[in-house]
């Protein structure tokens, strides 16, 4: 299989945004932070924008204020890493030298909550990084085409799939190594030494694609069904049961 960019994928996907037009990728990445309410930083929780959104809506729509009710001592961040980051290919160095590597560096527990397009970013930064990530709180992640999942699962399941040799130079055939890579790291789900859980609305376009993945990577006790659909309300629901 050919390596796999984190910014490969995430460029061709159609995923609704508020922002129409990127602003220039900078270094350092534009950030929020939010210290921790009680005590000192133990935990950096890292909440990744979904295409085009602003890292202020995390703020505004009251994710961070879910965040740090339930874990008073987690640092906050929320990285501007928007699609002009994806498009020259530069969030995956930003993401590792900016946030995950002085968090390694502390020995601080890191935790991903990743919202739609990020929600796929905080995927493929958990397969690139493991030794980084503790634990992945996905929210109404975009994974694939109806006729992928349909192919994994008339194989008998991901365990059985036979993805073949790919090379991703397309959304299909990146989505298509995307599933080899959770394939090969993920299975048996016991091996999966992160934490992971998925929250989705009811009426959300991804949920059955939420729903493929969740049965076959996921337990249970870790797939959230919430009412709603692709917007912040059903997201701060996901996030609540997802943080208790």
């Amino acid at each position: 299989m050919t390596r796999f960019h984190f910014a490969q994928l995430l460029c061709l996907l159609p995923l609704s945004s508020c922002r129409l037009l990127p602003p220039a990728a900078t270094r350092p990445v534009k950030k929020l932070v939010f210290e921790p309410v009680s005590g000192e930083a133990k935990e950096l929780v890292v909440m990744l924008p979904g295409r085009y959104s602003s890292p202020m809506e995390f703020d505004r729509e009251g994710m961070v204020a879910l965040v740090q009710k339930n874990r008073p001592n987690a640092r906050v961040v929320v990285p501007d890493l928007h699609m002009g980051y994806y498009m020259n290919r530069t969030v995956e160095a930003c993401l590792w030298e900016e946030i995950l590597s002085p968090a390694v560096r502390d020995g601080m527990k890191v935790t991903l909550v990743g919202v739609s397009m990020g929600g796929l970013g905080a995927l493929i930064a958990a397969l690139k990084y493991p030794q980084a990530v503790q634990e992945v709180l996905l929210l109404a992640p975009y994974l694939g085409e109806p006729a992928l999942l349909e192919e994994i699962a008339q194989a008998g399941g991901l365990a059985s799939w036979k993805p073949g040799t790919v090379e991703a130079v397309d959304k299909d055939s990146s989505m298509r190594l995307l599933w080899a890579r959770f394939q090969k790291a993920w299975l048996p789900t016991g091996q999966r030494k992160i934490p992971m859980a998925l929250a989705c609305g009811l009426r959300d376009r991804h949920l059955t694609s939420n729903r493929f993945f969740a049965q076959s990577l996921l337990t249970s006790e870790n797939y959230h069904e919430v009412p709603g659909g692709h917007d912040w309300p059903a997201w701060r629901l996901g996030l609540e049961a997802m943080l208790k």
